[in-house]
């Protein structure tokens, strides 16, 4: 899942949590009965759980887009595709649908160290990777610079020296939602550490202005140590940053600290690999009604493997959005008569890297039904087998979402409504497709933790329940 653990900085700065939600929905207590909702077909739990312990196994290595243990992961979603009955919507009569995409990995283990210790990568410090966050090495001192603010009124940098440094930013986060790192960078920073989310491995965007600085995530303990020597802590730093902004009188919050530390991020260069999207079709009978259709999906790919060998073996996110994917797939195959509408089930690559598969479907799916002018509707599901019972629900076609809620109501689900974008239904949403995510809060991703075990049947009972019954109702009306 991209929303949650991209590049973007100003996200770091605040939290790597799930957002608040705008609403939820009534309690179990109060909802419906569940009898005249039950799906006909129901949708099988542990196969589901089955399919997510195979594609989030280490054999895999993490699933990244172009790599063969994606492919591996893909091979399975087809075979499965296929052993239910689902028609190949692929290139060439194939359910693989082959598209070139841009990507970039690590060469070595990022390194960040001082002359007495050597940090520990995805425990104290982690890199971001895209824009203006590069591969380089650097050595030399640090300037703490608070939020990085050095527009409106507001000069974070002023009082430390900050060309040819290491920019050490502690918040609070510049107004405006400007860019710490391009603000760091255009003072001269020769890196950039943030204080946020160390133990994630935060997506790679392959795309990179001309110049760039390396960049690190590290923990607020660690930006104490560094800072050690100046005598001061993040906290007081950031209580200076706020005194300036409100009095602009105030002692200038920036300063220099004789620590000298090392930084190095080491990539390869972007590069094209074939990534695969895994598309599959079960055709209505109705010669009319079945030129249109309502999608289901989620990514297959993850993060992929470390340098030393770790393994984000990418459970939750998200072998659990095909796996559920796959399951409704077959509940539904079982009622092709009664459709009116065909269904689409896909599993897409490059998600992390920026929605390249699914912006890959919309613009090379030609058939009808598949074709994005034919869709009723498209259903994502990522991250959504850990680590709670509340669906998140995202709100970019109010109807959809209404529908997914009362349905989830309707079998005693909590659900939680959640602002639009950061996953592959914001390809089909730009194109005027009513798009809904589907997800569960307090979930895990990015992580060596996400592995199958936090994977619950139970949950992706709960997903699979109310995604199966809301794509019958739509395949099934006027």
């Amino acid at each position: 899942m991209s929303r949650w653990a991209g590049v973007t900085l100003a996200v770091v700065l605040v939290s790597c949590s799930a957002p608040a939600p705008a609403s939820t929905s009534p309690s179990p207590a109060s909802s419906a009965s569940t009898a005249s909702v039950l799906p006909s077909t129901a949708f099988d739990a542990v196969k589901a759980k089955a399919h997510v312990e195979y594609l989030a196994d280490p054999a895999r290595a993490g699933r990244y887009s172009g790599s063969a243990g994606y492919l591996d992961a893909a091979t399975y979603v087809a075979d499965r595709f296929r052993e239910i009955g689902l028609e190949p919507l692929g290139d060439n009569g194939t359910f693989f649908q082959h598209f070139s995409m841009p990507i970039v990995d690590l060469t070595a283990m990022s390194v960040l160290a001082t002359g007495e210790k050597a940090y520990r990568p995805r425990v104290d410090f982690t890199e971001s990777v895209g824009g203006r966050s590069g591969a380089g090495s650097v050595e030399t001192g640090i300037a703490v610079v608070g939020g990085a603010a050095r527009s409106g009124g507001q000069n974070d940098f002023a009082g430390a020296n900050v060309r040819g440094k290491i920019a050490l930013i502690t918040g609070p986060g510049a107004p405006g939602g400007a860019s710490v790192i391009e603000s760091a960078y255009q003072e001269g920073a020769a890196a950039v550490l943030v204080i946020g989310g160390a133990t994630l491995r935060y997506s790679y965007a392959p795309r990179f202005q001309t110049t760039t600085i390396p960049t690190l995530v590290i923990t607020e303990d660690v930006a104490n140590e560094l800072m050690a020597p100046s005598g001061k802590k993040v906290s007081d730093e950031r209580a200076s940053v706020s005194a300036r902004r409100s009095d602009p009188t105030a002692p200038p919050s920036g300063f220099d600290v004789t620590t000298t530390v090392r930084v190095s991020v080491s990539l390869t260069p972007v590069h094209d690999v074939d990534a695969i999207n895994v598309i599959g079709l079960l055709r209505a009978p109705d010669d009319v009604g079945g030129k249109r259709a309502v999608l289901v999906g989620g990514h297959l790919d993850g993060v992929g493997t470390d340098p030393d060998g770790s393994v984000f073996q990418a459970a939750n996110d998200n072998a659990s959005g095909p796996a559920v994917t796959i399951e409704v797939a077959r509940a539904l195959a079982a009622e092709r008569p009664s459709l009116a509408h065909s269904l689409v089930f896909v599993a897409f690559a490059g998600e992390e890297e920026g929605f390249f598969g699914s912006e890959a479907y919309a613009a090379q799916t030609a058939t009808t039904p598949g074709r994005v002018e034919s869709l009723i509707a498209m259903i994502n599901l990522d991250v959504i087998g850990c680590c709670s019972d509340t669906l998140l629900v995202s709100n970019e076609a109010p109807d959809l979402q209404r529908k997914v809620r009362e349905t989830a109501t309707s079998f005693g689900i909590l659900t939680q409504s959640i602002g639009g974008g950061g996953s592959d239904q914001t390809s089909f949403a730009r194109r005027r497709v009513p798009a809904v995510f589907i997800g569960m809060s307090d979930f895990i991703l990015h992580v060596y933790a996400d592995k199958p075990s936090v994977v619950e049947a139970s949950r992706l009972k709960k997903a699979g329940d109310v995604v199966t019954t809301v794509a019958r109702q739509l395949a099934t009306a006027n």
